[in-house]
Formats: C-alpha cells, structure tokens, sequence
C-alpha cells in the first residue's frame, strides 16, 4: 500500500479530503469543487492513480466466481477505496501511482500522470443513477487499492469475457 505523507493512525474525513486535495497543486480547488459541485477534479500520477474497470468487467467476474460472489465482494477483494461513475459505466480503483508493466486489455485502463479524475466528496457512498459515489471509501489517508489484486481482477474478467464472446 501507498502510505507516502500518510499519517498512519489518521480516519477521519476531513485528513481523508486533505490528502486526496493534495493531488493538485492549489489543494484549496479541491475543496471548492467539493462543495460547489460534490465532484472535485483531481490530478494522477503523482500521489495516486486510478484503474478505469468498465462495469461489465466487475459483473463477468462476479458472474464467473461463486453463487455467492457480488459485484461488491469482487470490489472489496481490492481492499482500497474504489468509485463507481454509474453514467459512465466504469469503476476507478484508486491505486499508486505507478503503472503496470503491460496493457490492461480493452475492458482496464490505467490513469496516471496528465490524467484527472472526478473523485466525490469524502463520505458521498450512496448509490446515485447519474453522480459518480464512493463504492468503497478510503480507510486513511494514502490506503489505496492494491495493484496486484486490481491486475487479479482484469485478467480474470477479461479471461471470463473472452469466454462468454466465444459462445
């Protein structure tokens, strides 16, 4: 996990919203944006980055695991913030910055340095039909997803994909 300028025993919302500002270099527009609109525009590549999941990648998976096995409990496999765009069709599993050594394939795409992303206000985790929610929020400030599982989940999504285009 990415915990660089992370205080580690820090929970609370506001040192969440304060780290994830930082990723601009006037942090203060972040909050701005928060309030004005719940979405703030936020750089990548520098403190975190982020792994665009196209929605029917999460469900294959789900689809393919267990009986059991949700779209949640795929997501939470991560064990890192992640947000759903529902009007866009795409998950962003909040990830470190630095990217993977091989594409992602067509369903996954790694954002980094010269990206944004609209990241919902600290605490927005409710199901909304068109504004971009937390799926899963931030523990602390720098708990990203980890890299390794998001990779997990797009090779096995993709594989289950690939099936189900064959039949």
């Amino acid at each position: 996990m990415n915990t660089v300028d992370a205080p580690s025993s820090a929970t609370d919302p506001q040192a969440i919203s304060d780290w994830l500002a930082a990723s601009l270099n006037t942090p203060g527009n972040a909050h701005r944006q928060w309030a004005q609109t719940t979405v703030a525009g936020l750089a990548l590549g520098r403190r975190f980055a982020a792994v665009r999941l196209a929605d029917e990648l999460v469900y294959a998976v789900a689809v393919g695991a267990p009986a059991t096995t949700t779209a949640s409990a795929v997501l939470g496999a991560l064990r890192g913030p992640v947000i759903h765009a529902p009007h866009s069709r795409r998950f962003y599993a909040l990830v470190p910055a630095s990217p993977p050594g091989h594409g992602l394939g067509p369903h996954a795409e790694y954002l980094g340095l010269g990206c944004f992303l609209g990241v919902p206000r600290v605490g927005d985790d409710q199901p909304d039909e068109l504004a971009s929610y937390w799926f899963f929020s931030m523990a602390r400030p720098g708990a990203l997803c980890d890299p390794n599982r998001v990779l997990d989940l797009v090779e096995t999504g993709t594989a289950v994909l690939s099936r189900m285009n064959q039949s």
